[in-house]
């Protein structure tokens, strides 16, 4: 094993301690359940032309926004619970304007995605489209997993791509699949966090109590 190995294998070691207690999957499945509810809704709109701008932006807006809240909250929520049992670890943190600059980067990969689903989907019926925004969330969620070292995102992507497959195969009309997919990954992603959140519970127990 090379220096440059080891050095990768530790620094994803580090950011699977992110990972231990399912907050930021809860975290992240509120924000992907807010989007797939924002979708719903600008679908309701009658106007067609306001309506096609609002669902290639609406997404990513609420995405960006929820980005933000999660990165001011959950570090204090982690302070309060987290840290007490298993550890303090510090992480770099990065500059405000680039913190802002990667949630734009996820706002914009998602608004990118939604604009790519939305031209593909003219060539494709309305009920293919969670199988086929369910690969693009299958990748990234297997990256999240290689880059945390956190084998359950890989479980995850899995779940969303057979969640995608079941949707896009029964006869739903309107918004309602890609509404339902979305809504329908947020709570895949607030459930694995619940999970391992009751499992990190069970396991740990503040130092001072332990004292």
């Amino acid at each position: 094993m090379t220096e440059q190995v080891k050095i990768e294998n530790i620094i994803r070691n580090t950011r699977k301690y992110w990972y231990v207690d399912g907050l930021s999957e809860i975290a992240g499945g509120l924000i992907i359940f807010a989007a797939g509810l924002t979708y719903w809704l600008v679908s309701t709109l009658e106007n067609t032309s306001i309506k096609a701008i609002l669902l290639m932006i609406a997404q990513p807006a609420v995405i960006i926004i929820g980005s933000l809240i999660v990165q001011r909250i959950l570090p204090k929520i982690k302070e309060r619970l987290t840290f007490p049992r298993t550890g303090y670890l510090t992480f770099r943190k990065p500059p405000r304007n680039r913190r802002f600059k990667r949630a734009l980067v996820v706002g914009l990969v998602a608004g990118l995605v939604s604009a790519l689903v939305t031209m593909v989907s003219n060539k494709l019926p309305d009920n293919y489209l969670p199988l086929l925004s369910s690969v693009f969330l299958l990748i990234f969620s297997i990256y999240i997993g290689y880059q945390t070292a956190v084998p359950r995102f890989y479980l995850i992507g899995i779940l969303m791509v057979l969640l995608g497959a079941v949707i896009s195969f029964i006869p739903f009309g309107n918004a309602l699949p890609y509404t339902l997919f979305f809504c329908g990954v947020g709570i895949i992603w607030i459930i694995s966090g619940v999970i391992t959140l009751i499992g990190y519970l069970k396991k740990t127990s503040p130092q001072m109590e332990e004292s």
